[in-house]
């Protein structure tokens, strides 16, 4: 052991008092966001005009907000769970990897997606699949241009996970309905490269894998746990700042996380959600999901935000493209399903866990590849040879090992 916990104490106190300073901090902001949020909980002339004001007098490369879906809909509403359809088919797909490491012994990088097949309400097992692929320098000039950076390949994963879930969802579309689609991430998907400009072709992929979900008449959706989003604040902040215009509001930093001071739509949304109830639908105000609307209207990005557990006030985010926002039928399956699937597990949903226990790549998962590895590149004549940077990290260990591309 090379950690002096002791000399750590002092600190751990100061720790835990900055804390509870920061937690009482946070909840006057919180208390002031639900004011705000109930005083304009209707007032639709109110809203259109402070969103029209923010998108003059904002700056687009921080600005995201939200719009209200309808007005059928209060901000402040919360909608109890529906009972859940007496049948339905639940896909989900999820993915890992391992990076590539210059250090290693031979260049390459694995995708693993894995998916599951649930059939709710029907006494069959849950279908459960893995497809892992394996990319490595085919020749001179492609080991020069090969993807080495763990954003290129997380990309490269993104695109394969709802790929998978789009073949998965046409294999599937003539059982029980509703059939629900699910990624575990956002569906606002907008990868950035070095530059911060946008990876468009990722971005096109993406969307034509969510077009080809809806054309086989599923619901789709992205699940996202904790979410760090503040787009509703940000709402709120914009109408509060137009309804006191003396106040000194910096319009070009209105969207930053820094606006907010740590607090976060889940925050808000934790007071105002009991066990299950989910929240108005919005709809992102924002560069990236006018993108979207350019490719494919009904592919505009909504969300909702949503209670799963029995007890307790976890709030999770639930990413819907507008077709199934505008379909009352479809919102409410995906309402009552995604609870029903949470209580299966107490607070997540139990097609996610299962998906990621069919992707995940494991320390021993990734030392028995960089075995078979071996064995078979020395059936050819090629011996295998790390770094020393990387036999020096091995032998200073003293066989305690991590992957770090994991």
């Amino acid at each position: 052991m090379t950690l002096e916990f002791e000399k750590l104490t002092g600190h751990l106190e100061k720790m835990a008092i900055n804390q509870a300073r920061l937690k009482k901090q946070q909840e006057n902001r919180v208390d002031q966001y639900e004011q705000t949020l109930t005083q304009f909980a209707t007032e639709w002339e109110a809203i259109d005009y402070a969103l029209d004001v923010a998108v003059a007098k904002s700056d687009p490369k921080h600005y995201r907000s939200v719009r209200p879906l309808t007005h059928d809909e209060p901000l402040d509403m919360a909608v109890d769970a529906p009972p859940a359809p007496p049948f339905a088919t639940i896909i989900a797909t999820d993915g890992s990897q391992i990076m590539p490491d210059r250090h290693a012994a031979y260049l390459y990088y694995l995708i693993n997606v894995g998916g599951i097949v649930y059939h709710h309400g029907d006494s069959r097992q849950p279908e459960v699949f893995s497809v892992p692929t394996i990319e490595y320098p085919d020749s001179e000039d492609f080991a020069d241009n090969f993807n080495t950076t763990s954003g290129q390949v997380s990309v490269e994963r993104d695109l394969k996970e709802i790929g998978m879930l789009a073949r998965a969802t046409a294999e599937q579309r003539d059982s029980a309905q509703p059939l629900i689609s699910i990624v575990d991430q956002r569906l606002l998907y907008w990868p950035t490269g070095t530059t911060g400009v946008a990876d468009n072709q990722a971005v096109q992929d993406w969307g034509r894998a969510m077009t080809k979900i809806r054309q086989q008449g599923a619901s789709l959706l992205g699940y996202i746990d904790r979410p760090e989003t503040m787009s509703v604040l940000t709402l709120l902040q914009t109408l509060t700042a137009v309804a006191n215009p003396a106040d000194n509001f910096d319009w070009k930093q209105l969207g930053k996380r820094s606006m907010t001071q740590g607090v976060r739509d889940k925050d808000l949304f934790a007071r105002l959600l009991k066990p299950g109830q989910r929240s108005a639908i919005f709809v992102y105000e924002s560069q990236p999901n006018e993108a979207f609307v350019q490719q494919d209207p009904l592919n505009e990005v909504c969300f909702f935000y949503l209670n799963p557990t029995k007890s307790g006030n976890q709030i999770a985010r639930i990413d819907i493209p507008m077709w199934v926002a505008k379909d009352e039928e479809a919102v409410t399956a995906v309402h009552s399903l995604i609870v029903s699937q949470c209580q299966l597990l107490g607070d997540y949903p139990y097609v996610l866990a299962r998906a990621d226990e069919m992707a995940v790549v494991g320390r021993q998962d990734a030392s028995e590849l960089n075995f078979m590895i071996d064995v078979v590149m020395q059936r050819h004549g090629l011996n295998s040879d790390v770094t020393a940077k990387q036999s020096s990290k091995d032998v200073a260990r003293g066989g305690k090992t991590r992957h770090e591309g994991i």
